[in-house]
């Protein structure tokens, strides 16, 4: 038996042991809803089978006010982010057609002042440049358009990245005795679950990142199990202490999110079980969020699913655009570049002795 194979039937057997219980089998079985969802998509499977580990744990399935609560801040939230793409792309927009009609004057006082070379540049590649930028921003403004509108009706746990959505049959009570962090990589996030109520020869745990759960469910790879790259310690640290410091953002949906300081590192989370007064069991979501520079802050929430989903992905938002900002570089500010364009502009009217177009 090769090393590979015997890593395949090491962890196939792993999934199907007790100790792995339905955690294992949304990673290993043909019928994962995660598997059957990508060849029957008329139904909700994630939904069912949520439903039927609620059952099988002695509790009740998810009611409508918690599934409705998910969904009214899943709305909101891709209403707010395609909103916020299209008025910063509408913005862009309107600053590249600003800019192309200053181009377009420039172009006529170079040839004014016997500039012929200049002009004939104005005029051709750099409007060139400025029109292909407005095409491309169309396009993508349609796009996200599109998207909204394929995705608006959806409920939000089909909608969830695989592993969120595993997390969630936690925050959910289905999943009683688990809990899980999520930490950012250089691949990106990176989900650790593990037992914490069973005994000695139970306790269990797992470590995937989303990358690898898409290569095994889309792609058809099974699962590697690679240790994920973490994130640069000398970026991170340079961040943490305020040597390093990110562009601030000042258009788009996002800048809130800009990497600092108090950037979310990892995210950590568990459920409580608890009787209520009438006798029915209660769950209490426990999550707590470590920054880059400062102690962990935890907050409890008792029946406010919207407001889980919320902290969720916000955590997910902020660690994205830290790891962006340390693994791919600051990113360019759109309207800095416009600034900057307008004042090359500025220059060259000058240069030309030409304030009429100023």
């Amino acid at each position: 038996m090769t090393w590979e194979d015997g890593g395949k039937h090491f962890f196939s057997t792993y999934f199907a042991s007790p100790r792995m219980g339905p955690v294992g089998y949304v990673l290993d079985s043909p019928y994962s809803p995660l598997r059957v969802e990508r060849e029957i998509s008329s139904r909700n499977w994630r939904d069912a089978f949520e439903d039927l580990l609620a059952l099988d744990t002695g509790g009740n399935m998810i009611s409508h006010a918690h599934r409705k609560a998910e969904d009214t801040y899943a709305a909101r939230e891709r209403y707010d982010l395609a909103s916020g793409y299209i008025a910063m792309l509408n913005t862009f927009m309107r600053e590249n057609q600003k800019l192309d009609n200053r181009m377009a004057k420039l172009c006529k006082v170079a040839a004014k002042s016997g500039d012929k070379e200049n002009a004939a540049r104005f005029d051709g590649p750099m409007r060139s440049m400025l029109k292909q930028a407005m095409d491309d921003m169309t396009k993508h403004a349609k796009g996200v358009k599109s998207d909204y509108e394929a995705k608006k009706d959806k409920s939000a746990s089909s909608l969830k990245s695989r592993g969120h959505w595993i997390a969630s049959l936690m925050t959910s009570g289905a999943l009683a005795g688990w809990c899980w962090n999520e930490q950012i990589s250089v691949d990106g996030p990176v989900m650790n679950f593990g037992r914490v109520d069973a005994p000695p020869e139970l306790m269990a745990g797992i470590r995937f990142t989303e990358k690898e759960l898409s290569q095994q469910f889309d792609d058809g790879q099974p699962l590697d199990f690679g240790s994920p790259q973490p994130l640069p310690r000398d970026k991170l640290q340079a961040l943490s202490t305020g040597v390093l410091e990110a562009p601030r953002s000042r258009i788009g949906p996002l800048r809130s999110f800009d990497a600092s300081p108090s950037s979310t590192l990892v995210q950590a989370g568990r459920t409580e079980s608890f009787k209520r007064p009438d006798g029915s069991t209660g769950t209490k979501v426990s999550i707590s969020n470590q920054p880059v520079n400062g102690p962990w802050v935890e907050k409890d929430y008792i029946h406010e699913p919207g407001k889980v989903l919320e902290e969720i992905c916000n955590a997910r938002k902020s660690m994205e655009c830290l790891r962006a900002f340390l693994v791919e570089g600051p990113r360019v500010d759109g309207l800095d570049q416009f600034d900057k364009l307008n004042r090359e502009i500025d220059q060259k009217f000058a240069d030309y002795e030409d304030d009429s177009y100023l």
